[in-house]
This record gives C-alpha cells, structure tokens and sequence, in this order.
C-alpha cells in the first residue's frame, strides 16, 4: 500500500508541475503579446528637460528614437550615447516613463570663454571641452596666446601648456564670478598672464600662481582706479612687492 501510494503522490507531483509549466508558458506568452505585439507601450512623447542651449527636437532627433516605437526594443544605454555625441551635453539620463512616455534629461556644458588661434575663436568650458568654432566672437572672455596641438569638437582642447591654460579658464571663473561689467580680453604670454580692459588698461598678473590672490588685490585696485574716473595705466601684480599702478607713457 505505502508503494502504491508512493506512486500516486508521485503522479500528483508530476500533473501539478505540467500544470504550473502550461500556465508559466500562458503567462509569459501573453506578457510578450502584452509588450511586443500591441500598441500599449508604444512611446508616444518624449520629454525633454533641462536643456537651454540645444532644442527638444535637436536632442530627439540624435536620439534616433522614433515615434510609435516600443518602448522596450530601445537600448537605453545606446540612446544615451548617442546624444552624448554633441558636443554641448556633458551627461543625460534617460527613464521609461511606461507606458507610452520616454524622459530625456540632459546636463548641459556652459560656455566659459573662447581661445583664439589662427583667427579663429574655440569656444570651450570649464573643462576645456570644445563646445563649437567660428570666426566671429560674442559676448564671452576671449584667451589669447596658447599654441595648439590638436582641436576637436566635444573633446579637451590640447594646447602646449596645459595646465596654464587650466588657470586661464580659472581666471575666466574668477572674473565671471565677479560680475565686472567689462569683460577683458586674457593674454598668455611666456607663461605669464596679463589681463586688457577697455583696450587702455593693462593688468599684469605673472604666473598663474597664487591666481585667486593676486585677482582679489586687482578687484580692490580696479575699484579704487574706477572711483577715481581712471581707466587707463599698467597695473603690475606680478612681483611679490606691492602692486603698483603707472598711467600710460610714464
């Protein structure tokens, strides 16, 4: 009797293990329609945010996503990549916002300064990332006197002396964070900087040591010459004495 009943269990076993296999394949046959046979996740707007230099359309359109598509045969990862490609984006994120919506969010690059070499302007960011070229400035801090080795747009602009030009966008930084009106133009030359304001104010700053330092001390400066109407002269930062200030032929 316990061997007969040994077999009956056994068969029981075997008949609910068929039947949980049969419904196991139901369902995952009828997810599949579900997911890949309707139209329910069928994107069908995609959001774009955060974005103020490049367009929604722009970003969607080197997204190569498309209207209609499913929202799961798209490799987010791909996507991704893709959009990184311009040269502005410096990082995007991208969710499924099932069933039919896909949200891009895109970390743009901000325009720090432009270098110019060979009369044309290189418009980079904080990084030095190359943002885009052309032969005609705007309102934006203008570097001077790098030598090149190499440019490509989207990637870290190469130069000789790189980590002076680090300090060259630092010194954008600083000047930016100040809000002074004018906008001077950074000269580089044998490794030391020198800052042209309204053509008729020269500041020479040396080496791009003790940066930050050295700018506090031509803020106060620059402050005192302005409440004096003077807007013309050498100031010299350069050496570790005192600054000094001379006007122009003296």
């Amino acid at each position: 009797m316990a061997v007969g009943k040994h077999r009956v269990d056994k068969k029981v076993r075997y008949g609910k293990l068929k039947i949980y296999l049969l419904i196991f394949f139901l369902l995952s046959t009828l997810i599949f329609i579900i997911l890949f046979r309707t139209n329910y996740f069928e994107i069908n707007n995609i959001i774009v945010y955060n974005n103020n230099v490049l367009s929604d359309d722009e970003i969607i359109s080197r997204s190569g996503v498309q209207i209609g598509e499913n929202t799961f045969k798209i490799k987010i990862s791909e996507i991704e990549a893709k959009i990184k490609k311009a040269p502005f984006i410096k990082d995007v994120n991208i969710k499924r916002n099932l069933p039919d919506k896909l949200l891009i969010e895109v970390t743009e690059r901000k325009k720090m300064a432009a270098v110019l070499y060979m009369g044309l302007y290189f418009y980079i960011d904080e990084e030095g990332v190359i943002l885009y070229t052309s032969n005609e400035i705007d309102e934006t801090y203008v570097i001077e006197g790098f030598e090149f080795e190499s440019f490509t747009e989207g990637e870290k602009i190469k130069v000789k002396n790189d980590e002076d030009l680090k300090r060259a966008v630092l010194l954008c930084g600083l000047l930016q964070s100040s809000n002074l009106q004018d906008k001077p133009e950074i000269l580089y030359n044998e490794k030391n900087f020198t800052l042209l304001l309204k053509e008729n104010l020269k500041v020479k700053l040396g080496s791009g040591e003790n940066l930050s330092k050295k700018f506090s001390i031509f803020m106060a400066i620059y402050k005192d010459l302005a409440d004096k109407n003077i807007d013309s002269g050498v100031v010299d930062i350069s050496h570790d004495g005192y600054p000094t200030y001379s006007p122009f032929g003296e």
